[in-house]
Formats: structure tokens, C-alpha cells, sequence
């Protein structure tokens, strides 16, 4: 009996996780601001998932949450910025970190963003537009999408320092607490 019931406190873990993640992309297609912010959010809370069940399970948390953006939220753009990078990349942030040299790290990681990010607006430009991007990238041109291309990889070394110490804090903080509760 006592393995059906870790089992059920592990169930519950991943849906509440799951529950999280799917409210900030939820909450996030409501606020204009939210656009990068809450995928962001939303992919370093499947992390609790892959460490207490696996990878494979953070993996096919992912792909639904992927999935439920999709077909639940209304800003497109902020469910494909979860589909494209921020759902998956704190799941392959630990393939990366095992790089042996910081240098091939660090390559690696924004090797990964930028293909990720720039494959991702040729889609939505190229293959499957959507009109209100379409009109702003138009509007500003290819230099002002070079500025924001460079920003957004500032941001993300900040956000790759962040999902370290996230992580981090979950497996040192919150986690003895949830083994503690049952």
C-alpha cells in the first residue's frame, strides 16, 4: 500500500507542476508584456517533473503543455516561443552543462538559442505568417530585429544563470520539504 501512495503524491506533483506551467502560458496570452516571460516561467516549472520522475517524463510534460498552449492560448506567438525554446531548453540544459569546457558550454548554449529563435520567426514570417508580426518586423526592419536578436541573447544568459539557480534552489529548499510531507 505504501508504494500506491508515493505513487499518487508523485501523480499530484506532476499535475500541480503541470497545472502551473499551463496557467502562465494561460495568464500570460492575457497580459501583453507576458509574451517571453510567461514560457519562460512556464519551462522551468516542468524541471521539478524531470527530477522527480525522469527526464522522459519532463520531456512528455513538455509536449503536452506544448500542445494544450497551442490550442488554449490566444497570443500565438507566446505558445511558439514555448514550443520552440523555453518549454524544452531547461530539460536540455543538463545534456549541455556536461560539456567538458565552459567555453563549448557556452557555444553550445546560444548556438541553441539562436537557431531555435531565429528558425522559429522564419516560420512565422516565411511559412506561416502571422500578420501582426509580420507587420511589426515590416515596420522596424531586419537592423531593429538585429538589436532585439542581440538583446534577447543577454537576456538569455540571464535567464540560463536563473534556471541554474532555480533548479538549485528547488533540489536544495523545496524538495527535502515535499519528501518531508509525505
Amino acid at each position: 500500500m505504501r508504494g500506491h501512495h508515493n505513487e499518487s503524491h508523485r501523480i499530484a506533483l506532476a499535475g500541480v507542476f503541470g497545472a502551473l506551467s499551463l496557467t502562465f502560458m494561460l495568464v500570460g496570452g492575457i497580459l501583453p508584456l507576458a509574451t517571453f516571460a510567461a514560457p519562460a516561467i512556464a519551462g522551468i516549472l516542468i524541471m521539478p517533473v524531470a527530477i522527480e520522475f525522469g527526464r522522459k517524463t519532463g520531456w512528455l510534460l513538455y509536449a503536452a503543455i506544448g500542445l494544450l498552449s497551442l490550442l488554449l492560448v490566444s497570443d500565438r506567438e507566446m505558445s511558439l516561443i514555448f514550443l520552440f525554446f523555453f518549454g524544452f531548453y531547461p530539460l536540455l540544459k543538463t545534456n549541455l552543462e556536461r560539456l567538458h569546457t565552459r567555453a563549448a558550454r557556452c557555444l553550445a548554449k546560444f548556438a541553441v538559442f539562436n537557431l531555435c529563435v531565429v528558425g522559429m520567426y522564419a516560420l512565422i514570417l516565411l511559412v506561416f505568417p502571422i500578420p501582426a508580426i509580420s507587420s511589426e518586423f515590416a515596420e522596424m526592419g531586419w537592423g531593429f530585429a538585429g538589436v532585439l536578436l542581440a538583446a534577447g541573447n543577454a537576456t538569455f544568459a540571464v535567464y540560463d544563470a536563473a534556471v541554474a539557480r532555480l533548479v538549485s534552489l528547488y533540489c536544495t529548499r523545496l524538495r527535502p520539504r515535499l519528501i518531508k510531507m509525505h
